[in-house]
Parts: structure tokens; sequence; C-alpha cells
């Protein structure tokens, strides 16, 4: 067994990771600079992905709130599928995985956590963290690097896909100087083909992701690859996954603050200072609110885990919910 074999192994084994790959550092070179792996750890060589799905159970607390309107089932997909577990269990996995190349192989290596802990309040207006890290100040972008590391690809709505889970996963990443064997950027079949599915743009209640052939489309790449995803309108997602009308809140009720569905940034930061603070998240303004593009994609055998089990009322086959 070679050193990246009893690595992953580690990985894998001892930290209960369902998915990982490793790329190397100069797969994101074409990144901004200050984002590149060299910017965040001089004499990067490699960055290793990892990351855990989330449970089918967590998944379906939110079929709950959207479906039944069930709003406390709410906290369990909070909690689990987008405030602790990539906060506090997947940084705790990255700082074990960092000090394990270090103890056992003399690399330096740097952990690099994903979750809303470490975002920054975009230009005063909290967008979600899946449409693009940097505008938020995430150090390095784990989606692009796990896509260079073979794990999946983005899908039209920008979120990162994999073939077992579809959007549903947590990833994290820790660069480090070691060379390692590198997986080959993901080239199976194509994981989103919105032509042919299009569940993501007819479930986006703000109009935030265009229909292919709009001509609002935007490329995702690293490593040599590339992916077309959707130019998605940011200020029209924050609406919706932000709460700023009523018909989006949570357990926290929200006035209206914005009618239409396409605000401008001054419409954005004069409703975000009237935005009621939080207690319930981390980073006490949700950003877990709509979540349709994730809990319903239908990547990852989301029809045997969620319809064929009757957690989800919503059928795959005709694109609609049932009464």
């Amino acid at each position: 067994m070679n050193l990246t074999e009893k690595l992953k192994n580690y990985i894998r084994n001892d930290c209960d990771m369902d998915l990982v790959g490793v790329a190397p550092a100069q797969a994101l070179d074409g990144e901004p600079e200050g984002h590149r792996p060299g910017d965040l750890l001089p004499g990067a060589k490699s960055v290793i992905v990892f990351g855990r799905a989330l449970a089918d159970g967590v998944t379906q607390a939110g079929f709950r709130t959207l479906e039944e309107k069930k709003i406390v089932a709410q906290s369990a997909y909070a909690a689990y599928g987008h405030d602790l577990a990539p906060n506090f269990l997947l940084v705790n996995d990255a700082y074990n995985i960092a000090q394990y190349l270090e103890d056992m192989f003399g690399a330096i290596a740097a952990p690099v956590p994903f979750g809303v802990q470490q975002s920054t309040v975009w230009d005063n207006v909290p967008a979600p963290i899946f449409t693009d890290p940097y505008r938020q100040g995430m150090p390095l972008d784990v989606f692009k690097a796990a896509m260079a590391a073979g794990i999946g690809e983005f899908g039209w709505s920008n979120r990162f896909l994999t073939r077992e889970y579809g959007p549903r996963q947590l990833l994290c990443a820790v660069i480090t100087t070691m060379e390692l064997e590198y997986d080959e950027p993901y080239a199976g079949p194509k994981l989103c083909d919105p032509e042919t599915c299009g569940v993501c743009v007819k479930l986006c209640p703000t109009c935030a992701i265009p229909a292919p052939g709009s001509g609002r489309a935007a490329v995702k790449a690293a490593g040599g690859r590339e992916v077309e995803v959707a130019e998605l309108k940011v200020n029209s997602c924050v609406v919706a996954s932000t709460a700023y009308r009523k018909e989006f809140q949570g357990r926290v009720p929200v006035p209206d603050l914005i009618q239409g569905n396409d605000p401008t940034d001054e419409e954005l930061r004069e409703a975000f200072a009237q935005k009621p603070i939080s207690g319930l998240s981390v980073d006490h303004y949700p950003r877990y609110l709509c979540e349709r593009c994730l809990l319903y994609c239908p990547v990852g055998q989301w029809k045997e885990r969620f319809f064929d089990t009757g957690l989800s009322k919503f059928d795959p086959q005709v694109r609609s919910f049932m009464e």
C-alpha cells in the first residue's frame, strides 16, 4: 500500500468519510490571487478533499418543512445539513487529517474548512453559500478542488454533485506540501442534464436559476475540466434562501422586506438593515430557508431514496407535487 492509499484509507475508515479525492495544487492556479493553494500554504503540492453524505433523515426534514409546513422539523436540517455539521464535525475532522499528515509523514498541512462560520457577509448582504465562495471571503473553492479531485462535477444550479449523493453532501479540504498520487477530474457520465431535467429551474421560487438556452450560462473550471452552469441571479436567490418575505420564513417570523424577485444591491442592503437577527443559526442570518435545488435534485438516487419510500410527495416523473 503506497502513501496515498494509506492516507485515503485513514480518511475513509478512521475519519468515517464517504468521499475522498486528491488534486494537484496547480489545478486551482486559475483562481483569483489569494485563493490559490500556494497562497494559503507556501510550497503546497496537493489538495485533499473529503466529505460526508447528508443522512437521508436530515434531508427529509426539509421535505417536512416545505411539503407539510412542519416548520419545527427545519431544526434538524438546519443543524445537521447546514450549520453544525460543516462547522464543527468537519472542522474537527479536517484538523485531525492535517495532524495525521504532519505526524505520520512529516508534511505541512493546512485544513481549509467550509461552512457558514467561515463565511463573511458579502457586501453587507448575506449570500447563500453555494453561489460563490469568494463573494463571502472563503479561502479556497472546495467545490472546484473536489471536481479536480474526481469526486464529482457542478450541476446547472451551481450545486456540486456527486454520483452517489447528488448535492447532498458536506465537503472539506486539507492543503499539504506532500506530493501524492492524484485523481483525475471527474469524467464519468454527465450528472446533470438541465435540458431533460430542469427540476432546479422549475422549483426555484424566485427564478434565480435560468432555464437552459436562455443565454444565461457560466463556466466552472478546475484542473483542465470545464462544466457549464447557470448564471445564477444571486440577489434573487438571497430573497428566498435568507427569507426576505413571509412566504420563506422559518421558525423566526419575518416581515415582507422585499416585494419582487430581482432586487438591486441597494434594496438588499436596506432590507438587510431591517432584518431580525435570529438566535437559531450559527451566523444569525439563516441561509437555508429555501434549499429546493438541493432537496429535490434527482441525482444520487433521489427517487429510490425519497419518493419510493414515501418521504417526499414530489413526483419526479411528472415534476410536480402529489396531493
